[in-house]
């Protein structure tokens, strides 16, 4: 965090918003009117607060990261203004979106480069990789994860300590109640492994011949449904030279099944 300083020093915050004494703010954060900073807050060089946002607990945001109107970060489920929520750098945190505190042993993360957008939940302990996209209305409940560069259309809910694996596009008006394999594409209700998301990877620099191959084993693993081939699962383990990506989808299907996780396939 660049140069936060205690908020009698700043000279960018409105005269209409409140910043507690003990809130730490870099010399260039701008705090619009009808603001509220809690004492523990520390806000980092580039940030923006826009009217009417909330800021208590124990957060930390990181620089150029910018909030906008009615939106609400680090109270805890319980109400309590002393949970820890952490965020990252360049995210974008739009209308009426509300990011509950985590605990000390595990707050609520947001990585770097994320768009959240109108009217998004973030539970909990939850945790946010790097540039993922929540559309309008995504609710993620508690412990949940999302990595990186998800894509979640608008009004999909998370349930808790469900995990969505990187480069994943959940559809909209869906309720995700086990973990979703990295690189797939899930819609329907309920929820069925589509196939692969072939646009987000050709977005992200994914080779083409990589791509071929992971929509060929996706075919045969899942085959369009809600479960998947233990054959092909299998045979596919014992494989020596596998494709890196489908190592990966496989290697964390078996990961989370040893770990007894409650969503795992």
């Amino acid at each position: 965090m660049k140069n936060p300083k205690d908020k009698t020093e700043m000279a960018k915050i409105s005269k209409l918003s409140v910043v507690e004494k003990g809130a730490r703010l870099a010399d260039d954060v701008v705090v619009g009117p009808f603001c509220y900073v809690g004492r523990k807050v520390e806000i980092a060089s580039g940030c923006v607060l826009e009217n009417n946002v909330t800021i208590v607990g124990r957060t930390a945001i990181g620089e150029d990261t910018r909030i906008f109107p009615m939106s609400m970060i680090g109270m805890t489920e319980d109400g309590d203004e002393d949970g820890v929520c952490v965020i990252g750098k360049a995210n974008a945190v739009r209308e009426h979106v509300t990011i509950l505190a985590g605990t000390t042993e595990r707050p609520t993360e947001l990585g770097t480069g994320n768009l959240i957008m109108v009217g998004c939940n973030i539970s909990g302990s939850v945790r946010v990789g790097n540039h993922v996209i929540l559309a309008n209305c995504t609710n993620l409940g508690s412990r949940s994860v999302v990595e990186d560069y998800v894509r979640m259309s608008a009004f999909s809910y998370l349930c808790e300590d469900i995990i969505v694996g990187s480069y994943a596009f959940v559809a909209g008006l869906i309720i995700i109640d086990r973990n979703i394999p990295d690189y797939s594409m899930v819609q329907g209700v309920p929820p069925r492994v589509r196939g692969v998301n072939t646009h987000n990877l050709k977005a992200c620099g994914f080779g083409e011949g990589d791509i071929r191959e992971l929509k060929r084993v996706f075919r045969d693993l899942f085959n369009g449904g809600d479960h998947l081939n233990e054959k092909v699962l299998a045979e596919l383990d014992a494989q020596e030279n596998l494709n890196v990506y489908v190592r990966k989808v496989v290697d964390t299907i078996k990961q989370q099944r040893q770990a007894g996780l409650k969503g795992a396939w």
